[in-house]
């Protein structure tokens, strides 16, 4: 995995828009293997800095990608680092961004509000 996680990360800057989606998409299956420590300190910033993508794609995933990784993250990140990135993104020009955002930070609110 030492070997993996550095070529993951180092791939979200390819100009090539469906490798980083490929990316996210990658990040959300590798995160629940490799837990909250390295979801928090090496994916998430990955995931909150693709956020601000040009392409409106990329910035959807990111809101499904945040989702995902709710239930493996501390509440107090959650509150920290990922409502703000979905709250920012739910303002988007991009009717689908805005969409997938919203639905990201209902289940944060549902998962604050359940634990």
């Amino acid at each position: 995995m030492q070997h993996i996680i550095p070529q993951v990360v180092e791939k979200i800057g390819n100009p090539h828009y469906l490798y980083r989606m490929t990316i996210l998409q990658t990040i959300s299956l590798l995160a629940p293997v490799l837990g909250s420590g390295i979801t928090c300190q090496t994916f998430l910033p990955v995931v909150v800095n693709a956020s601000k993508d040009r392409v409106p794609n990329i910035k959807f995933n990111v809101a499904k990608v945040l989702q995902s990784l709710l239930p493996m993250i501390d509440p107090s990140v959650v509150e920290q680092t990922i409502k703000p990135c979905l709250a920012e993104l739910s303002e988007d020009p991009d009717v689908d961004v805005r969409y997938f955002a919203s639905q990201a930070l209902n289940s944060c609110d549902h998962m604050a509000i359940s634990s």
